[in-house]
């Protein structure tokens, strides 16, 4: 049941899921901008604005079964606003945030030589953007198109090929992607999970398997299976830039009917090194980022982006301190996996991350001096599967508790009936060992009595 073949139940459940998975998007709007940007505020104030919800519609297409026991596939994700999930927010909402086209350039810009700034200098000064601008909730996520990215890649070539930067535009870009999955064919257990991503088992950007590894991890539609109790699992997405570690969280768990483990992410796991030696590999080009906050800037197109949890959830202090209004949560802001230990498919998840600009001395570009050596938090998302759907939910009930437990039935009630044509069988050779007993006693005596 857990080897992928095609048209097996197992591979076309992964191919297509047929689950509920939706992706929260929180954003922050700056509720002081003038007044920041002015010098008569210090520090931004931001509010929390969403959730923005939509659901995600992921498959594994264009797929070609190897002959080394693997299936190469290329992802697909594609997004669909669910109005009637997000309360009263809409798209067209308009709120200010940061201008991340203007920022990335300027971050990028602020390294080249005079004579390529000056002239992007030029342009942010006639244009008169702003690195705070008023914004749809969608122009935010996804992008508009804007002389500035034009510019970048004009002045720095081979850097963008994109004429509109969003982050959820960027982050749900899969369209260079091509993944390798185990079948399941040699091992079971490890069907569903990634052989290679990209042509390798370790991502270019990181140095070090403790870092690179993506090998054995899983996508979030099938986790390894036969789980026992001291097993870490691994989960990777694009977005993430990385596998994560995950660590059991108790395994007396129930979702809707079925066994469940809590699986979350180990501790510490957004160190950059200064509690965990081997997370030193996730400083960038020997950069480390304070505690809480990973580079991912080589997964985002070469933009200054890290990610932490949301509100800076077990971050460095001082990372919070660069913006008034963040409120991390350890109840709402940490993320659980409740997965099935012997098919190791999920029940329920949940995953939670902020993307952040991590910004250097920008004081050489225009319009941009108060953002320099900022954390500025962007949004945050939830990535979610509230449970399984109730045609799902029936089969795997009958999959891993009815049939189990009829097959139970079926096992006892043999060894019970094998007992019951035991018993008779020794029943009957008793009462025939008996008759004869009795036969020959009774002829022994007729003997006797004749003889006298």
């Amino acid at each position: 049941k857990l080897i992928f073949q095609e048209g097996s139940e197992i591979f076309n459940l992964w191919r297509t899921p047929p689950v509920d998975l939706y992706i929260k998007i929180y954003l922050f709007n700056v509720t002081n901008a003038e007044d920041f940007m002015a010098g008569r505020a210090e520090k931004m104030q931001i509010e929390e604005v969403g959730p923005y919800v939509y659901r995600e519609l992921m498959s594994h297409d264009n797929i070609t079964f190897n002959d080394n026991g693997t299936v190469s596939t290329r992802p697909h994700h594609p997004l669909i606003f669910q109005k009637g999930m997000s309360g009263n927010l809409r798209e067209d909402d308009v709120f200010m945030m940061p201008n991340i086209a203007l920022l990335s350039i300027a971050h990028v810009a602020a390294k080249q030589p005079y004579f390529i700034r000056w002239p992007i200098n030029l342009l942010i000064r006639q244009t008169k953007v702003q690195p705070l601008e008023r914004q749809t909730a969608r122009e935010f996520m996804y992008g508009y198109p804007t002389t500035l990215t034009t510019l970048g890649y004009t002045f720095l070539p081979n850097w963008i090929s994109f004429d509109k930067v969003g982050l959820i535009d960027r982050m749900y870009d899969f369209d260079d992607d091509f993944e390798t999955f185990y079948t399941g064919e040699t091992t079971a257990s490890v069907s569903g999970l990634y052989d290679t991503y990209l042509g390798s088992p370790d991502l270019a950007q990181w140095n070090g398997s403790h870092c690179s590894n993506i090998r054995n991890a899983s996508d979030g539609t099938k986790f390894k299976s036969f789980i026992e109790p001291d097993d870490q699992l691994l989960f990777f997405r694009k977005s993430m830039c990385r596998a994560q570690i995950l660590i059991q969280n108790g395994t007396d768990y129930e979702v809707d009917g079925l066994k469940a483990t809590k699986f979350v992410f180990e501790e510490n796991a957004l160190d950059n090194g200064e509690y965990d030696p081997r997370n030193k590999c996730y400083c960038r080009k020997g950069n480390c980022l304070p505690r809480g906050l990973i580079d991912v800037t080589s997964c985002y197109y070469g933009f200054p982006i890290a990610l932490s949890y949301p509100h800076f959830l077990d971050a460095d202090p001082k990372v919070r301190s660069h913006v008034n209004g963040s409120r991390p949560d350890p109840i709402a802001h940490r993320s659980h996996f409740m997965i099935n230990p012997i098919s190791g498919l999920p029940l329920e998840l949940s995953v939670k991350f902020q993307i952040n600009m991590v910004l250097d001395d920008l004081s050489s570009m225009a319009h941009c001096e108060k953002f320099s050596k900022l954390v500025v938090p962007a949004l945050w998302f939830e990535i979610m599967m509230p449970g399984l759907p109730p045609t799902l939910l029936s089969r795997f009930l009958f999959y891993l508790k009815i049939l189990p437990f009829g097959d139970q039935v079926v096992k006892h009630s043999l060894l019970a009936f094998g007992g019951i044509l035991l018993l008779v069988a020794i029943t009957k050779v008793s009462l025939t060992l008996s008759s004869a007993y009795s036969s020959a006693y009774r002829i022994s005596n007729e003997l006797r009595e004749s003889l006298w």
